[in-house]
């Protein structure tokens, strides 16, 4: 049983091959354990101190046991050899690794597309600008067209999917170059789209400049995942170049597990703010409440409360104060409900209230009836 045991579940060889697998392991297990740690974060910022919850944090969180689930499986490559040259390993055990490669692919490529979804909706759920949120749902289709190629093709990119594993086995196999080159260009592509989509809509609010810089900063910190995805395609070149895949599969694996959690915490790291905030109260905040809007109808002082009537009754008058993550909550109120907007204020708590005076004609009585609603947000 011992013998069963080393020679073919837990092959041992001498030398730096297996070292360089367990490396392999240990940065994908690190860089999976950080991930995890930014998700629980959010989650209790968002859950436990906003009280908020979204599609963008259940999208977030299938990520998470995408990639969690993609560390299993190179933890089952370094079971079976990974980082030892192929000609040093039985013909068995090296079957089982590229098993293990074979479905760590697409579980990598789902955990970046879940990733990629859950940002864009968090874009749609801050900027309520129309042109702004046509071009989301265009990059949410691409997104969910190619990121469906990506796995399929990941689990198809032989037939029989055998020929993946066993060379033997008569079949045609996709030029695997030829796809992870086109899916990693994707993946470049859509990271920068994501990237620069909310710059010029950040660019037009009404900040002073040092947070406005460090607003568009924490939108920018998804470069780190263009970063992580350039760096990879070298590794990418040398395995899809090399007949010894288990050698040199190695820095394929973690720069993977880089890119697919730097990702997460990249995508996690804006919704911290309220942690921060309460740890260290005067490093993010801010004494202002300020709108944005392509055609600016209303201003609203950053020191004292101002005093607005709305005269027109065919336009929609939009109040922006800030989100409850960014600081860039969005009120609307439409036209015709609304002929005088009142005290707009900044409470103690630190929220914005919003009175609105509500005045309508009486036929039958010649007179008006007034009427009025309180709104208080809490930031």
């Amino acid at each position: 049983m011992d013998v069963i045991r080393d020679k073919i579940l837990l092959p041992r060889v001498s030398g730096n091959g297996e070292e360089r697998g367990q490396r392999a392991l240990v940065v994908t297990a690190v860089l999976t354990g950080f991930a995890v740690l930014v998700v629980a974060l959010r989650m209790y910022a968002r859950l436990g101190l906003m009280k908020l919850k979204g599609r963008e944090d259940y999208t977030i969180l299938i990520s998470l046991v995408l990639a969690c689930t993609y560390l299993g499986l190179v933890g089952a490559e370094v079971h079976f050899g990974l980082g030892i040259h192929s000609d040093e390993l039985p013909q068995h055990v090296l079957k089982e690794q590229l098993k293990r490669l074979w479905a760590a692919i697409p579980f990598y490529n789902a955990s970046l597309i879940f990733t990629k979804f859950s940002i864009l909706f968090q874009y749609l759920r801050i900027f309520p600008d129309r042109r702004f949120r046509l071009a989301c749902y265009v990059v949410l289709g691409i997104v969910a067209t190619y990121g469906t190629w990506a796995v399929v093709s990941g689990f198809l990119n032989c037939v029989p999917v055998s020929r993946f594993w066993d060379r033997t086995v008569s079949g045609y196999c996709l030029n695997f170059e030829t796809v992870w080159f086109f899916n990693a260009s994707m993946n470049i592509a859509t990271d920068v789209t994501l990237l620069l989509l909310p710059m010029p809509l950040l660019s037009q609010l009404q900040l002073p400049r040092t947070q406005k810089l460090a607003l568009m900063g924490v939108f920018a910190i998804g470069g780190l995942v263009v970063i992580t995805s350039i760096l990879r395609l070298s590794s990418l070149h040398a395995v899809s170049q090399s007949k010894d895949t288990s050698w040199s599969n190695v820095g394929a694996a973690y720069w993977t597990a880089a890119e697919c959690n730097v990702a997460i915490i990249c995508a996690c790291l804006p919704f911290l703010r309220p942690i921060v905030s309460r740890i260290f109260p005067k490093f993010l905040s801010t004494d202002s409440y300020n709108r944005y809007t392509r055609n600016p109808t209303v201003s609203i002082s950053r020191m004292t409360a101002t005093r607005m009537t709305a005269h027109s009754h065919r336009h929609k008058v939009e109040l922006y104060s800030q989100d409850r993550d960014y600081y860039m909550y969005t009120i609307d109120v439409k036209s015709g409900e609304a002929s005088h907007i009142g005290a707009v204020a900044e409470n103690a708590l630190g929220g914005i209230e919003v009175t609105t005076t509500m005045v309508q004609e009486s036929s039958h009585h010649g007179g008006e009836s007034t009427s009025q609603r309180r709104l208080v947000v809490d930031v």
